[in-house]
This record gives C-alpha cells, sequence and structure tokens, in this order.
C-alpha cells in the first residue's frame, strides 16, 4: 500500500447549508450542519486514506478540546497522527464555512493561536516508510525542512500552492510537483503566466480551475460533471489524490484524472470519496 506523508494546516471546520446567501436578516436559517476535519494538508490527508493509500499527518494544533477532536477525527479515518503535535498553550484553528444553494462555500477562518514555528521536532526517519509527500504553504518553516528530507530520499514532493508569497515560491522550488489554484494564478498574472513561473523552477507544474478543469504545460484537463453540494475542500483532495497516484508510481497524466475525480466526487457527495467512489466515476466517462 503506497504510503504519503502530509505536512500542513489542519482545523476544525463547521459547514452550514444556507439556503439565502448573503443573508438579509439578523437571522438565517440553515438547513443541515456537518462538523468535519478541515485544512489543506489534514484533508489531503484524509483523501489518502480513503482512497486506498496510507497517510501520516504532519503538523500543529493546540492542547485544547478542538485540537483532540481534530486528532480524533482523523484518526477514525486511519490517518497516523503521531507527527500532529499538541503546542502547550496553543488554540486549534477553526472555520465557519457557509454553502450556498449552488454548492459554492464561504470560508470564515480563526487561525488559531501560540503554535510554534520552530521545525525541528519533526521526525523526519518517518520518511523512511513514504512514497511521496504532499505539503501546503501554512507553516513554511515545517514544510521546508519535511521537502529538503524528502528530496535527499528522491520522493515525489507535491506542493499544494494557493499563497503568493516569497515563502510559499521558496518551496516550490524544492517541490517536484506544484499545483496552484485559480485564486493563486489570478494573482500572479494567470493561468499561463503561473505555469511559465513555475516551469522556469525546473518544477512540472498545474493550475486547478474547479468547474473549468485542470490546466497544465501543454494542454488541459475538462472537469467531470456533477451534480455540486458542497465544494469544500474539493482542491484538498484534488492534492491528496494527485500525491496518491505519484506515490502508486502512476504519470503525471493519470494522476490528473484521478486527482479530477476524486475532486468531483468531494463535490458530489460533500464528503471525501472512497476509491470506489472514484473508479464509478472514470468508469462513467469510459
Amino acid at each position: 500500500m503506497a504510503r504519503v506523508a502530509v505536512l500542513g494546516h489542519a482545523c476544525l471546520d463547521h459547514r452550514f447549508w444556507t439556503a439565502e446567501f448573503p443573508p438579509v436578516r439578523a437571522r438565517t436559517p440553515v438547513g443541515a450542519h456537518r462538523t468535519d476535519v478541515g485544512g489543506p494538508g489534514a484533508v489531503g490527508a484524509v483523501a489518502v486514506a480513503r482512497l486506498g493509500g496510507e497517510a501520516i499527518f504532519f503538523g500543529r494544533r493546540g492542547d485544547d478540546a478542538t485540537g483532540e477532536q481534530v486528532a480524533a477525527l482523523l484518526r477514525a479515518d486511519r490517518v497516523d497522527t503521531l507527527a500532529f503535535r499538541a503546542c502547550p498553550g496553543g488554540r486549534t484553528p477553526v472555520s465557519g464555512i457557509l454553502i450556498a444553494r449552488d454548492g459554492e462555500r464561504y470560508i470564515f477562518p480563526y487561525l488559531g493561536t501560540a503554535l510554534p514555528d520552530d521545525p525541528g521536532w519533526l521526525p523526519l526517519d518517518a520518511l523512511e516508510s513514504a512514497d511521496a509527500v504532499l505539503i501546503d504553504a501554512r507553516w513554511p518553516a515545517g514544510a521546508m525542512r519535511l521537502a529538503e528530507a524528502a528530496r535527499r530520499r528522491e520522493l515525489p514532493v507535491v506542493l499544494d500552492l494557493d499563497l503568493d508569497t516569497s515563502e510559499a515560491w521558496r518551496l516550490a522550488h524544492h517541490a517536484t510537483h506544484v499545483i496552484a489554484d485559480e485564486e493563486m494564478a489570478t494573482a500572479c498574472g494567470g493561468v499561463g503566466a503561473t505555469l511559465k513561473r513555475v516551469s522556469d523552477l525546473g518544477v512540472w507544474g498545474a493550475v486547478t480551475l474547479g468547474a473549468g478543469g485542470v490546466a497544465y504545460p501543454g494542454g488541459s484537463f475538462p472537469a467531470f460533471r456533477v451534480t455540486v453540494l458542497d465544494t469544500t475542500g474539493a482542491g484538498d483532495v484534488f492534492h491528496g489524490a494527485f500525491a496518491l497516484a505519484m506515490a502508486e508510481g502512476q504519470d503525471e497524466g493519470y494522476a490528473i484524472t484521478f486527482a479530477s475525480a476524486a475532486a468531483a466526487q468531494r463535490c458530489a457527495l460533500a464528503e471525501v470519496p472512497t476509491r470506489r467512489d472514484v473508479i464509478r466515476l472514470l468508469e462513467g466517462r469510459g
């Protein structure tokens, strides 16, 4: 079974489905509520596990009840949380998410407090059993330490690039695969400019465009057409699925197809899909 080491942001999501957005009154009822794991890295780890791989999550949380809840949710999906550190005095990040009728989500994040930046405690020996690494740019110091160690071991390193910062671009230089999102590409001058900037680093790159599919050097892949219930975490699932495909020794073309189907099913099912869910969608397209 392929194993992916994931480092990044973890939070507790409170999702609310509302029939009226934006609200026009002081009190707006919601039709449903769900508490779930959030954060690019943490959701990516859950995707790896549900899609048939093994995932170990490296991250920081507070030593509070919210952090314990996030860790428990990860363990319930068979994610190894031994490297998910409870920081004394820290507060775990939380997000409130409103989901409109069309499935589009609006996120209101609280980023937590007192989560130390020093990555010296990271158990890098855990990479000895890993087949690929997935990082996001929310904890640059930790991501850099893990990426450098992974590259020394000649492992694929997939970066979820959704922040246009100098630290994020330094991480891109240490990745083997960089996947940006549409907002990031817009901030960087467009899809073409973003792909060129990644290519100039000598790194393979792609840009996810939601319903517009995925753009990559020399082509694009159309999105799977599904009825959307919730777009929350679709990009995070894409990254997790792509990293798992790399860990399994697949090429980028297969990885894009597999990850696109996984992200589409995340939108259609309002939860991270299983491998059976993804295969069903792939077979439906033929």
